[in-house]
């Protein structure tokens, strides 16, 4: 019995972890991949020109970098390189290497300031010392570099044909898989120069001109610092963009979360499909679709409503409409008039409000059926039809008190016996007969007078 019970509280135990992983992707991951930072900064002699608030460049670089690193020690793995070191124009050597320094360590290492003559600026030198160096080439590992100058490419003598050679080296530290920021710090940078090595280390600012020349110009690509205030703002706004958590279900930040932001209506899955049973795989079917509704997720009851409720990328299976949705339905046609359907449920519900079409067609103009055809098959009954909306009869009715009509005279009945005409003439000189008779009688007449003419 207690095997039977053990096991099933084993069970139940291991389902019940399984669960909470699956609804809690952000919770904290025992790898915490922290980025590195190495700062190549700028040791000419030229850093201990004095700036227009006061103070050299040197001290506000020194305190600038104390602010930040300040701000980001616990996020961030960084390290320091000078340039040049030990002096003159020999190639910047790293003086702090990267890993968990403190904001102390780099602002020791920043105590000695530069001579006041003697060092150049030897950039590309520099840079070219990164190519090699171990902790900042493991590709698991997010590296940057961020580089510091106020000045140009240049050694004792100068060379002209030297002048973009960081971009080149900035080219190479890109190919190894690094992101190069760079700052100009004060009036007498390269401004040319600088805005190609940010382009070419992927940092350009958004819509810059890289053809700029002028370190006074604005619209450059690299960061164009002139005093303690801009500068500390830009390498803040660096640090922050290395350190902002991405969706990839590491805690980029090391503040103990994963993917922390990447789930904002809170229903356990993020955008980005964090897997939260292993730690830096995303599965695109864990995807939230709709990150500001917490009743959208992976798995979600389907609702009739629109929407891609479980994220599948199907909306409404299986469902004839949407939910309060309303549509007309029945016949306008005739006397029919048309309904109203509501969507309940997926499905179109019962047409009311309108007036639906009589079986029997009666004759009186008008479309009972609602078939297009007026009083068709309408019944009148025995011997009647149905003609303008009225039923009429077949044949025609017989008279209620019919009269015999008077019948038409014939050949052998003779005259027709003449009626008495006023002021006392018993002739009809109008009637049928009349003509002939007096025709023959002129014509005896006139026989007679010609016999008794003289010859």
């Amino acid at each position: 019995m207690w095997d039977a019970v053990g096991s099933g509280m084993v069970r139940f135990t291991a389902a019940l972890l399984l669960t909470l992983a699956a609804s809690a992707p952000a919770l904290a991951q025992p790898r915490c991949s922290a980025p590195r930072v190495l700062f190549a900064v700028d040791k000419s002699s030229s850093m201990l020109s004095e700036l227009p608030a006061g103070g050299s460049k040197w001290q506000a670089a020194r305190t600038a970098l104390g602010t930040v690193a300040a701000g980001f020690e616990a996020s961030v793995d960084f390290g320091l390189q000078v340039f040049p070191f030990p002096d003159r124009c020999e190639p910047g050597a790293i003086t702090i290497d990267v890993g968990s320094n403190t904001a102390t360590d780099l602002v020791d290492a920043l105590g000695e300031p530069p001579p006041s003559g003697g060092n150049y600026t030897p950039m590309a030198q520099t840079l070219d010392v990164i190519a090699s160096y171990a902790p900042m080439l493991d590709p698991e590992v997010d590296s940057h570099v961020v580089l510091i100058t106020d000045g140009w490419q240049w050694c004792d003598p100068y060379e002209a044909t030297t002048r973009f050679t960081p971009v080149a080296s900035v080219e190479r530290l890109r190919d190894l898989g690094l992101t190069v920021h760079v700052i100009g710090f004060g009036a007498g940078v390269d401004s040319l120069t600088l805005n190609r090595a940010a382009v070419a280390g992927g940092t350009a600012l958004p819509g810059c001109d890289a053809t700029l020349a002028d370190p006074a110009a604005a619209n450059h690509c690299y960061q164009q610092a002139n005093d303690l205030t801009e500068l500390t703002r830009a390498l803040d706004g660096i640090a922050r963009a290395i350190t902002a958590e991405e969706c990839d279900g590491w805690d980029n930040d090391c503040d103990g979360a994963v993917d922390e932001g990447f789930d904002v209506d809170s229903d356990g899955y993020t955008v980005c499909g964090t897997d939260p049973l292993t730690p830096g795989e995303l599965d695109p079917t864990l995807s939230d679709c709709d990150d500001a509704t917490s009743t959208t997720f992976p798995g979600a009851g389907e609702a009739c409503n629109g929407v891609d409720d479980d994220c599948d990328g199907v909306i409404d299976p299986g469902c004839a409409c949407e939910d309060g949705e309303r549509r007309a339905c029945g016949s306008a046609i005739g006397a029919c008039i048309e309904g109203t359907q509501v969507c309940f449920r997926g499905a179109w519900g019962e047409c009311e409000g309108g007036v639906t079409a009589e079986a029997r067609e009666l004759c009186d103009g008008v479309d009972e059926d609602c078939d297009g055809d007026v009083d068709e098959d309408a019944d009148c009954g025995m011997g009647a039809v149905c003609i303008a909306g009225l039923c009429e009869p077949t044949e025609p009715e017989a008279p209620a008190n019919p009269v015999e009509p008077e019948p038409e005279p014939t050949a052998d009945a003779g005259p027709r016996p003449v009626p008495p005409m006023e002021g006392g003439c018993a002739c009809d000189t109008t009637g049928p007969d009349a003509s002939p008779l007096f025709g023959a009688s002129f014509l005896l007449l006139l026989l007679a007078w010609r016999r008794r003419r003289p010859a």
